[in-house]
């Protein structure tokens, strides 16, 4: 959802501090959250990507990296194309069509990449980042008010939440309320970059994301873990040299 002005503002209460009407039960907090424009938007990605070195991370730079290891690590093995081929199926939303063993396979294959392929372990370390910083920088930027108990609502020089502010609220609550900032100023269908979903809580979902790709093939960095394929029938899932890995927001 996307607040259709600037000055547009929605007030935030946790779902399960609310009564069955959608209304604060008394003592429950709550957030006063506004819109922003384009310009306030791309100011934020501008800080997420600068200083926090935290940009979005696009899905296909996720399938490229996987690939890229996928295949430098099993370039020998005679299961590589079955792998290349879950993998595949995996990004095209076919899981259901994944054996149990499939599935535990590819998150192992994953676990594996996060641990000894710098491409993709380096996406990763940014997704982590961004799901952490995001809810943070959004909260600050479009958060116009507050009843906390507890809390003094204040904005600093720079016209955001005052960091005293914003270390008054239980870390819980700045997560959710972050959040949901945050999603108040993304457009439906993009999914991957933004901060991690929370309990009980509409917020953003991991984003797939398009940006910077290398090219997947032989790395001379084949000295690491190598990565076993189960030697299950072929027929468990769809095989493909050619398709492109999962688009997945990692959960290594």
């Amino acid at each position: 959802m996307i607040l259709t002005s600037k000055g547009a503002t929605t007030p935030y209460t946790p779902p399960w501090m609310t009564d069955d009407h959608g209304n604060p039960k008394p003592g429950a907090p709550v957030l006063h959250l506004r819109a922003g424009d384009v310009i306030e938007r791309g100011q934020m990605e501008a800080e997420l990507s600068g200083p926090h070195r935290c940009a979005q991370v696009w899905g296909f730079e996720l399938r490229q990296a996987i690939r890229g290891g996928v295949v430098a690590l099993l370039a020998d093995d005679p299961d590589l194309d079955r792998l290349l081929g879950l993998i595949e199926a995996e990004g095209e939303g076919d899981v259901d069509q994944l054996s149990v063993d499939d599935r535990a396979l590819l998150a192992g294959v994953r676990k594996i990449l996060a641990e000894c392929w710098p491409d993709y372990r380096d996406l990763v370390a940014q997704l982590e980042r961004r799901r952490a910083i995001a809810p943070i920088v959004a909260l600050k930027r479009y958060c116009v008010g507050m009843e906390i108990e507890g809390v003094t609502f204040e904005l600093g020089r720079d016209g955001q939440v005052s960091d005293a502010t914003m270390s008054q609220i239980e870390p819980f609550l700045l997560s959710l309320a972050g959040n949901r900032a945050y999603e108040l100023q993304q457009p439906r269908g993009l999914e991957g970059n933004s901060p991690r979903p929370s309990p009980s809580d509409a917020s953003p979902k991991p984003s797939s994301s398009a940006a910077r790709s290398k090219a997947a093939g032989r790395s001379p960095a084949r000295a690491g873990k190598k990565i076993r394929v189960s030697r299950s029938p072929r027929g468990s899932g769809r095989s493909s040299t050619s398709g492109s890995t999962a688009d997945a927001s990692p959960r290594p």
